[in-house]
């Protein structure tokens, strides 16, 4: 399983034209654009959010980045930041959790140069969102 969708999520990006950067120390950077494919291909609207307020912790700047919020349905969010480097997304992650955010269930994941949240009541048990994080791990 996991072969096809690293085969799918490669295809997607060759056919798209977007290209998955590898820096000088071999490290993979992948692109917002990119997340975004992931999340077409396996049919899930990123739309925008209405009515979030400005204290909610999940579009906080952190180490320097302003996260891309999206909904994904009326209840369940997802936020990703794109730091320039996986240590840069270490630093946010650290940051992140110096901020109180337990009272809200959610999933984080820390993906070469990405740091991503889904928010959501059942946060921790989207396969779909899983698969996405998997397929992203593959590109590594």
């Amino acid at each position: 399983m996991r072969s096809v969708m690293f085969i799918f999520l490669l295809i997607t990006f060759i056919s798209s034209g977007c290209t998955i950067r590898v820096s000088s120390k071999d490290e993979v950077i992948i692109t917002s654009e990119q997340i975004k494919q992931a999340f077409a291909a396996y049919n899930i609207p990123l739309s925008d959010p209405q009515g979030l307020s400005p204290n909610n912790v999940f579009i906080r700047i952190l180490n320097g980045v302003k996260p891309e919020v999206y909904a994904i349905s009326e209840d369940k969010l997802i936020s990703f930041y794109v730091y320039s480097s996986n240590q840069e997304a270490k630093k946010g992650l650290s940051e992140f959790e110096n901020i109180p955010a337990s009272f809200v269930m959610h999933s984080k994941n820390q993906i070469a140069n990405i740091l991503l949240f889904y928010i959501a009541e059942d946060a921790s048990t989207n396969v779909r969102i899983n698969e996405i994080v998997k397929g992203l791990l593959v590109t590594k």
